[in-house]
C-alpha cells in the first residue's frame, strides 16, 4: 500500500486535501508552530477515503497517521473554545484557504486560523494505513433535497 505525500500551492489543491483530512481524528495536543520556520504542523489520524473502492476485496476500511504541514505561517489564532476544550480528541471538518489565510474547521465549534504569506500545504502519511472496520458516518438532513 502507498503513502500519501501531497502538496497544495493553490485553493484548489488546499481543497483536494481538505477532502482527504475529512473526518480525521486529532488530539488537542499534538500540533505545534515554529515561530521562526513559520511552520503550523498536526499530526491527525485521517480515514482513507481515497481507498473506498477497496472495500469489495479487502472488506475493510483504511486509517493512516498523517501529518499536516503549513508554511509561510506569520500568525496562528485559534477561538477561546478550542483552549477550553472539555475532549481530547477533535474531527476536523474542513480546511478553508485564501491567499492569506488557512481555516481548519474542527468538531465542536472549534476553529484555528493561520495567517499566511501564500500557501504552501502538504500532506504526508507518516506510517502503513491500517485496517478498520468502521466507516464515519454523516448524519443526512431530511430537508435537504434539491428541486431542479
Amino acid at each position: 500500500m502507498s503513502h500519501l505525500k501531497l502538496k497544495a500551492t493553490t485553493i484548489e489543491e488546499c481543497d483536494i486535501i481538505s477532502s482527504l483530512f475529512q473526518d480525521s481524528i486529532f488530539h488537542v495536543q499534538c500540533h505545534s508552530f515554529d515561530n521562526d520556520k513559520g511552520c503550523f504542523h498536526l499530526l491527525l489520524n485521517r480515514f482513507c477515503w481515497e481507498d473506498l473502492s477497496n472495500y469489495e476485496q479487502d472488506k475493510c476500511y483504511y486509517r493512516a497517521n498523517s501529518g499536516l504541514y503549513i508554511h509561510n505561517v506569520t500568525d496562528v489564532k485559534v477561538n477561546k473554545s478550542f483552549k477550553n476544550n472539555r475532549h481530547n480528541y477533535l474531527t476536523l471538518l474542513a480546511i478553508h484557504a485564501s491567499e492569506n489565510e488557512i481555516n481548519i474547521m474542527f468538531s465542536d465549534n472549534k476553529h484555528v486560523c493561520i495567517s499566511v504569506n501564500g500557501i504552501l500545504v502538504y500532506l504526508q502519511d507518516l506510517h502503513e494505513k491500517y485496517p478498520t472496520l468502521t466507516r464515519p458516518q454523516h448524519e443526512c438532513l431530511s430537508d435537504c433535497s434539491v428541486t431542479l
